[in-house]
């Protein structure tokens, strides 16, 4: 386990989401009514930042073509298209300390 400093918790405000970068990887934070998830924030269809799409409960809409994932598991909840590819992302354990977002990479 190696633990990475992402951000402040307030640097994620309530049911809201944040692109961070750590290690060379986009992940994407997520704040869903006070617990925080961490996902890989780049579509696996292709490549949009999924900071820029949309949240409903822990569903992440990609902002380009509508695939969605699961943030708590990165898992695909809904194919960017009949016969498109779309692979599940990788999601991160998030460990809370003095006031940090610290990411298990």
């Amino acid at each position: 386990m190696v633990l990475i400093k992402a951000c402040l918790m307030e640097d994620v405000p309530l049911n809201e989401m944040r692109e961070a970068s750590i290690l060379g990887r986009v992940l994407l934070l997520a704040n869903v009514d006070g617990q925080f998830y961490a996902m890989d924030g780049t579509c696996s269809h292709q490549f949009a930042n999924l900071s820029l799409g949309s949240r409903d409960g822990f569903i992440v809409t990609c902002p380009l073509h509508g695939a969605q994932f699961d943030i708590r598991t990165g898992k695909v909840v809904k194919r960017a298209g009949p016969g498109e590819r779309t692979n599940d992302l990788r999601a991160y354990r998030v460990v809370i300390a003095d006031g940090c977002l610290n990411i298990d990479m």
